[in-house]
């Protein structure tokens, strides 16, 4: 039973590749550049495209689902069910129910929930919550430079998430389809706001990170170029709604894979080199 797991160079799919190939399936990796992946079955795939899925579905009996671009990819699922794939796990967002109905992440995910759907295909969708790495995508520069890190509500809670539990429980689904038609959010084991995520970091570390409260303003003035200003716009909305409030927390992980979510201060522990100084 080969698994195909889209978006294989990816925080989540790489670990999704791996999870698969600890629990003895074979696995198949793709990318829109196929070069960029060290798998000995890597292939390329558009998951865009109108066609050209085949390679990339042969003897495919699941299928890992994370489109990064707001796309439906309902040609490639009509391919995928012509091909005789019985079972898609797909990677979304909460913000696809959470939130106001035309807020730019759920516009950008909805199209592929709502593809899975009418496909005809087995499926579960994962909502992952807060994802720990977003530590090191967001603050790791400053962090390893010994800069402050800013951030604009410190006071956010959060759900931190490792990237590897949420692989676990997708290679789980797509070996056992144990929740067909299913919506699943996978979250950390607790709730901590923001400064408590840095707090937990600097203790990993042994060393101090200071915490600097950016203004909206400020916010958009350092908006990386990759992310749109809509998104940041958004994202600081559900910061703001998020002061005070205890985020959901779930048992998804322990239920699905039979072991505990992973805390934050042992993925900050097992990351600690992501960081290391400069």
């Amino acid at each position: 039973m080969t698994i195909l797991v889209t978006g294989a160079r990816g925080n989540i799919g790489s670990e999704v590749v791996r999870a698969v190939q600890a629990a003895g399936y074979p696995v198949r990796g793709s990318a829109r550049d196929a070069a960029t992946l060290d798998l000995p079955d890597a292939i390329s795939l558009d998951l865009t495209a109108a066609d050209g899925f085949d390679d990339a579905l042969a003897g495919v009996d699941a299928v890992f689902l994370y489109p990064t671009r707001a796309v439906g990819a309902v040609d490639f699922l009509a391919a995928a069910a012509k091909a005789g794939v019985s079972y898609v796990v797909l990677l979304s967002s909460p913000d696809v129910f959470e939130g106001p109905a035309d807020n730019p992440l759920r516009r950008a995910h909805l199209p592929a929930e709502t593809a899975v759907r009418e496909s005809g295909l087995p499926f579960t969708v994962l909502y992952p919550g807060w994802l720990a790495g977003n530590t090191r995508r967001d603050w790791g520069a400053a962090i390893r430079s010994g800069e402050p890190v800013r951030v604009f509500s410190p006071e956010s809670q959060c759900t931190p998430t490792a990237e590897e539990d949420v692989a676990a429980v997708a290679a789980a689904l797509l070996t056992e389809r144990s929740y067909p038609g299913r919506e699943l959010a996978v979250t950390g084991p607790g709730s901590i706001t923001l400064r408590a995520v840095a707090e937990t970091l600097s203790a990993e570390l042994g060393r101090p990170i200071e915490l600097v409260r950016q203004t909206r303003g400020e916010a958009l003035a350092h908006r990386p170029e990759w992310m749109p200003e809509a998104v940041l716009e958004h994202l600081m909305d559900v910061e703001e709604a998020a002061v005070g409030r205890i985020a959901p927390v779930t048992n998804a992980v322990e239920r699905i894979t039979g072991r505990p979510a992973t805390p934050f201060h042992a993925w900050a522990r097992a990351h600690r080199d992501d960081f290391a100084a400069m």
